[in-house]
């Protein structure tokens, strides 16, 4: 029984930090390579240049969890092009918890990773209100690929795939359109990774988390409920989300590798 609890606990924790770990990690390296291109052929422009929109939805998604978490918030700065020259750091929340509140120990894991889950949902959002050709033609193609059970690699390619087909089918205004979409996803995308200092945010909360999965472990195994398809569910539907973020940064890093082949 405890080997099963164990498996469970390991299963559970897999499914959800594991996922989130593992393309938090895929998230940073593309992005890094990114603006490395982006500084080498614009400089600090270039990083301003992406930083307009991306920055602010990193930040706030760490502002906006840290009040769904009671966190007390002591200083935001969502945008800082000119400060953040000096020192690199375009952006911050600096905010205060307590260690000896579970819930507030829980809300640090949350707070640390929320600006990919922002980063997803926001280019979503846009994708749905700007360019919703794009948006259809990217869903359909991710969700034939879905329920044809392929791996990630065909799920990035299905998404990349679908945005273009839909970029490349408008007209008229509808370009318009389609361009200050693209700058936006571009700008999001090359934003979400997280930093060193997000990293310990979240590491601070890993306990509770841990803990949690061990609970789950240990009730489903007592009340003999089987959990393999659930677990298996919930990392899919999770690898799914931030894989649309994965997609649009493997984007954002074809466009910046372009640019840096024809410019630099």
């Amino acid at each position: 029984m405890l080997a099963t609890m164990g498996k469970r606990a390991l299963g559970a924790f897999g499914a959800t930090v594991g996922v989130l770990v593992a393309c938090g990690l895929l998230l940073g390296f593309v992005e890094g390579k990114s603006t490395e291109l982006l500084y080498r052929l614009f400089g600090w422009g270039g990083v301003l240049f992406t930083g307009v929109a991306g920055t602010p939805i990193h930040e706030l998604g760490h502002y906006l969890m840290c009040r769904l978490f009671g966190f007390r918030v002591t200083e935001v700065a969502l945008f800082r092009p000119v400060a953040g020259r000096a020192d690199g750091i375009l952006g911050y929340v600096r905010y205060a918890y307590d260690p000896g509140s579970l819930w507030q120990r829980l809300g640090s894991f949350f707070v640390g990773i929320a600006p990919m889950v922002l980063g997803v949902a926001a280019i979503l959002l846009l994708l749905r209100l700007l360019t919703p050709e794009v948006f259809r033609s990217s869903s359909d193609r991710l969700t034939g690929a879905l329920g044809d059970r392929r791996g990630p690699p065909a799920l990035l390619g299905a998404a990349c795939s679908g945005f273009f087909s839909g970029l490349f089918r408008l007209r008229g205004l509808g370009i318009l359109r389609g361009v200050l979409c693209l700058y936006l996803v571009f700008s999001i995308s090359t934003h979400m990774t997280l930093s060193p200092a997000d990293l310990r945010g979240a590491a601070a909360g890993l306990a509770v988390v841990a803990a949690l999965c061990v609970l789950f472990g240990a009730v489903t195994t007592l009340l003999g409920i089987e959990v393999n398809a659930a677990l298996k569910k919930t990392a899919v539907v999770i690898a799914s989300f931030l894989g649309v973020g994965l997609a649009f940064a493997l984007l954002s890093l074809l466009l910046s590798g372009a640019a840096y082949l024809l410019l630099g």
